[in-house]
């Protein structure tokens, strides 16, 4: 995706050659999609060849859905309507008066970073909106990465890139012009950046990890929730022993990150000039700071009866304003037919999640990095569940941690279901002592782990030839198949 986003660039410079001598950039741009879907699909072809068809499918089904929602007199795609037109409107706007880019407005850093590209490639919607598409197929292909990193069972892979490329409103948001899109690129690319630092410890990885969390935050400030999970993490796991390790050591850092933390929360003023803080300072700075937590607006509002005045009943609150969060609109909720579509094709599947995480929450002591991605979910879903209250914009946020859902749901997945003769890593085990012995036909390379009842063993069978793996559990063999 580099030569595809390469290209972009080009073209934004192109457009900004040829805006003083063609009026229309429509035929620059629809030269830049037919460019772009080919070399997409060589990508596809030559390093994703097995996702190929639901990839390329999906991408199709986005640009289609794109050119319906430009078309005049079309069918209206849902959730394009005032805010995908109050951003196009803002945007053009600031692309004629640049200094707008200094002042508060709306839809922040989004109206702002599309006033940019129109100010440079010329007033072209449908070149905006295809942007929205590419940035949803990165994203897939980063997760896809992601999945390699962590070893993800091919199945299991094949399974949520299906799920990623045809989820419905995956395809809405990334062919109309919002910036969910936008941002949940910036999550899974800092969850990337994240497991490289988990794996390998890359100290570039840790700094990317928290920096495109920060872009995330600028267009919405309650992503910066990832971080709580990502510095748990930081603080705590050990790469020698691949565990979490709770000392003195890594305590105190962490203690000294929540004090930091309060600080900036009790005194906003220190951080006051940064953008993602303007929601935090708008609250903290509100006469009743609990307005922002019970304030409701649209016709989809829900919990309107329900009061919060002090912390106590926000801590005893919170878990009802999460459900709500990933689960509206409910069903006694219901006012028409989108409702009911909007609860079966998008609040089960969040409703499915949080069950799955409960139900597999033993999983986080094999593997880590599970505990910190669900972390940092909860953390995104408590941040998002206490400031909102209409069934509508909960609909939107919580796309905005999809791809950490599917993180997720993978590395469940690969635990469940390890492939053929492979034993996964517990993260947790030391590094084994190495013998060969020796039995009749089959010659044992043992892996002896001090403290374990469970000795993993690769067996070889000298006459086939055949290498497998077992484990000898109180000295019996048992094969893994």
């Amino acid at each position: 995706m580099l030569l595809i986003w390469g290209i972009a660039f080009i073209y934004l410079v192109l457009g900004h050659l040829f805006q003083n001598h063609f009026a229309d950039t429509h035929i620059l741009t629809f030269s830049f999609i037919i460019l772009t879907m080919l070399i997409f699909y060589f990508v596809l072809f030559m390093h994703y060849t097995k996702f190929i068809i639901p990839l390329f499918l999906g991408f199709l089904v986005r640009v289609g859905m794109l050119l319906v929602d430009l078309a005049d007199g079309g069918p209206e795609i849902p959730h394009s309507g005032d805010d995908t037109e109050n951003f196009y409107k803002m945007g053009v706007l600031i692309s004629e008066k640049m200094d707008l880019l200094g002042e508060s407005v709306y839809g922040g850093t989004y109206s702002k970073l599309i006033g940019v590209i129109l100010n440079i490639y010329g007033d072209d919607r449908l070149f905006l909106q295809y942007l929205n598409v590419l940035f949803a197929m990165t994203a897939i292909l980063v997760a896809i990465q992601i999945f390699r990193m962590l070893d993800v069972p091919a199945r299991t892979q094949f399974i949520l890139v299906a799920v990623m490329a045809f989820f419905p409103h995956s395809l809405i948001f990334s062919s109309i012009l919002l910036r969910e899109s936008i941002i949940s690129l910036m999550v899974v690319l800092s969850l990337y950046w994240f497991v490289r630092w988990f794996i390998k410890k890359e100290r570039t990885g840790a700094v990317l990890s928290i920096v495109f969390v920060l872009v995330g935050a600028a267009f919405h400030s309650a992503v910066i929730g990832i971080l709580i999970g990502y510095l748990f993490g930081f603080v705590f796991y050990q790469h020698s022993g691949r565990a979490f390790k709770f000392t003195v050591t890594s305590v105190v850092p962490f203690t000294l990150f929540a004090v930091l933390t309060a600080y900036v929360l009790i005194f906003p003023g220190v951080v006051s000039g940064l953008p993602i803080f303007n929601k935090f300072e708008q609250i903290l700075n509100n006469d009743d700071v609990y307005d922002a937590f019970t304030s409701t607006r649209g016709d989809t509002a829900y919990l309107t009866g329900l009061e919060i005045n002090n912390i106590f009943q926000l801590i005893v609150f919170s878990p009802i304003k999460i459900i709500y969060f990933i689960a509206s609109p409910m069903p006694w909720s219901v006012r028409n037919f989108s409702d009911l579509i909007s609860f079966f094709l998008d609040a089960l599947f969040y409703v499915f999640a949080l069950i799955v995480f409960i139900r597999n929450i033993d999983v986080v002591k094999r593997r880590p990095i599970l505990a910190i991605v669900l972390l940092g979910i909860a953390a995104g879903w408590l941040i998002f569940g206490l400031g909102i209250s209409n069934a509508g914009t909960a609909l939107r946020h919580r796309f905005k941690l999809f791809y950490l859902i599917i993180i997720a749901f993978a590395l469940i997945g690969s635990k469940k279901k390890p492939g053929p003769h492979t034993i996964v890593d517990d993260g947790a085990r030391p590094e084994p002592q190495r013998q060969n012995l020796r039995s009749g036909d089959v010659e044992y390379a043992e892996e002896d782990c001090a403290g374990r009842d469970v000795v993993n063993e690769r067996i070889a069978d000298r006459r086939s030839g055949a290498f497998h793996r077992a484990e000898r559990v109180f000295g019996k063999n048992r094969l893994q198949q």
